[in-house]
């Protein structure tokens, strides 16, 4: 007899009741499902159908027209990797299109599976997530939590976006569409129906989980494919594509005019922790973390050599104060508007290099990003465009292409109606200093959806949050790392909201760089922070609870947009943004960081 642990809801419970009836109808085949009934399910009732060896599973899926080729076969099991049926699909409906699909399962009752619902398998299914322009074909996570695990290539072999562009100069849509939403949309529909297949049940709970790329994917499934996920875990999404990965250029644009080439690491550093020293104490607790870096006006001119406020080593030029300055600010027109956002305070804004390969994997290192540099050549669709041909004056033009020319294809910022019909679950955290995406576009789609699902288009959070929620991370960075405490089982906190309808109110996160390992603090649902109790120890998440609003019109103000496909002339664009012209330019009389743009041009 198999038991249910009370973890599981009544959907798991369902599997395992099919489970045991398919074992009858294995022993007694003569038995059917019409004399007794089927109870209700989330799924239209079916008979359950027979588990199939993994050997044999590969034909069973050749079926498809669209299969080129298909394989299974058993894994053994190696070191802490547990045994599994691994099927390989290499899908195409053209001959220029070739997507390999992985998808992993646990052993079923046939191939000898046992503790699960079904053979070892949990009832649930994982697609896993990629990470910058690479797809994902390990698989072994999931399967060895008892999960069908899943991946992609994304139709390419390795991490070059440069044949996104042909060498003629035209866009190649298929390598393009492949990477951004053909290939997912397909792991995650082979993935149900290979579980179906092999196991004689469909999954009861279908998950997504991925950060950077893997989380830009998260959300386009739920924004295409909004009715075959159940919960998706979506961390630092590389969403707005396009126009995140051309300002990723910005900095390196900027240190290439004023000063006439890259700021060295160790001023850059400084001027990082010379921000963290300034607006460290902000939140009233001092521990090495900005809370919210976009209330920081810390300038890193305090740091030029000479002056009182300057450090001992590391001091900067006027040249390298102001394009440090302009690095936190982000790209903006010849009028002043902010066309994308910059990395905030407290953000490494360089180092991280491989001088042997010329590439850093940071923004504004010796080297350019290499992602950074592809964009261009996908925004003027020219695999030789030189970026060091392209000064500040010039930038606006470079990011105006892009979202004319391909961020329709690219950018994933498509609502979130069906999944939210579906009943879903969406699930994100950012950390407050990602290094790499620019957390505030990612809080910038979040208020967006809270208008579109608020009432008369105003923001509503609350509403919001009651199936996407969103968590910032102060002081982490791209995916993890960074001095914040970083966030601690964020899958887990995703299945118990999809399957126990326990929404996280808050995720608990622990340790970070530099500060002591057993530190914690409460992570908080967008826009409310961790708010100090005032006694107790500060490393100690008890002696803090949720509060506040971070959307405050000041931060809202200053992260307003100029429109999409309009970056060099404008206008504002206020959509969406739960503020307006007259609140930002009223405010402007009070406010000297308003006053220093040209605001009211914006036509």
């Amino acid at each position: 007899m198999i038991t249910i642990r009370r973890m599981y809801s009544r959907r798991i419970g369902l599997v395992v009741l099919t489970a045991a009836l398919l074992a009858m109808f294995t022993l007694v085949p003569t038995m059917t499902a019409a004399s007794g009934g089927w109870p209700h399910q989330h799924h239209p009732p079916e008979l359950p159908g027979f588990p199939v060896q993994c050997e044999l599973l590969a034909a069973d899926v050749a079926g498809n027209l669209d299969i080129k080729s298909v394989t299974s076969q058993l894994i053994p099991a190696s070191g802490s990797n547990k045994a599994y049926c691994q099927v390989n699909v290499l899908y195409g409906t053209s001959p220029e299109q070739n997507i390999n699909i992985r998808v992993g399962l646990p052993l079923n009752l046939v191939d000898g599976g046992t503790g699960g619902v079904e053979g070892a398998w949990n009832g649930r299914t994982q697609g896993v997530g990629g990470g910058g322009c690479a797809g994902n074909l390990n698989v072994t996570g999931p399967v060895n939590a008892g999960y069908v695990g899943s991946g992609t290539d994304t139709g390419h072999a390795g991490g070059d976006c440069e044949p996104g562009v042909n060498l003629d100069g035209t866009y190649n849509l298929q390598f393009i569409n492949d990477f951004i939403r053909n290939a997912i949309k397909q792991q995650v529909l082979f993935m149900k129906s290979i579980a179906k297949t092999y196991y004689g049940m469909r999954p009861a709970y279908n998950y997504w989980n991925g950060c950077s790329t893997g989380g830009r994917q998260g959300y386009l499934l739920a924004q295409e494919l909004p009715g075959e996920l159940d919960g998706i875990l979506a961390n630092a999404p590389a969403m707005f594509w396009t126009r995140f990965q051309t300002a990723q250029m910005w900095g390196q644009i900027v240190m290439k005019d004023l000063v006439g080439g890259p700021i060295a690491e160790a001023k850059l550093n400084q001027a990082t922790a010379s921000a963290i020293a300034a607006c460290d104490g902000n939140d009233g607790v001092f521990d090495g973390v900005i809370d919210d870096p976009r209330t920081c006006t810390f300038s890193a001119t305090a740091n030029i050599c000479g002056a009182p406020t300057a450090p001992a080593t590391n001091c900067l030029t006027p040249a390298e104060a102001e394009a440090i300055d302009m690095i936190w600010d982000g790209p903006r027109n010849a009028k002043e508007q902010k066309i994308w956002f910059g990395l905030d305070r407290g953000t490494q804004l360089g180092g991280a290099c491989i001088p042997a390969l010329g590439i850093c994997f940071s923004l504004n290192g010796t080297f350019p990003f290499p992602l950074g540099v592809t964009q261009f050549h996908w925004n003027e669709h020219d695999r030789t465009f030189d970026w060091t041909t392209v000064n500040l004056d010039g930038y606006p033009q470079i990011a105006q292409d892009g979202s004319r020319n391909i961020a329709d294809v690219t950018d994933t910022f498509g609502n979130l109606d069906g999944f939210k019909r579906h009943g879903g679950k969406l699930l994100t955290f950012v950390g407050a200093n990602d290094q790499l995406i620019m957390p505030r576009g990612v809080i910038h789609y979040y208020r967006q959806m809270a208008a579109r699902y608020g009432k008369h288009g105003e923001p509503d959070f609350e509403r919001l949050q009651d199936f996407y929620r969103l968590f910032r991370a102060p002081g982490v960075a791209h995916c993890a790392g960074g001095a914040g405490p970083q966030p601690q089982n964020l899958f887990d906190a995703l299945v118990n909201w999809v399957e126990n309808d326990e929404a996280p109110d808050i995720i608990q996160a622990q340790g970070g760089v530099g500060a002591p390992p057993t530190r914690t603090r409460p992570l908080c649902p967008y826009p409310q922070t961790a708010v100090y109790n005032g006694t107790g120890s500060t490393d100690d998440a008890a002696n803090f609870h949720c509060g506040g609003n971070l959307e405050e019109p000041e931060v809202v103000c200053a992260d307003v947009l100029t429109k999409y496909k309009h970056e060099v002339k404008g206008p504002l664009d206020f959509s969406g943004s739960g503020v307006n012209r007259g609140t930002c330019f009223g405010r402007a009389r009070h406010h000297q960081w308003w006053l220093h743009h040209d605001w009211n041009h914006d036509d």
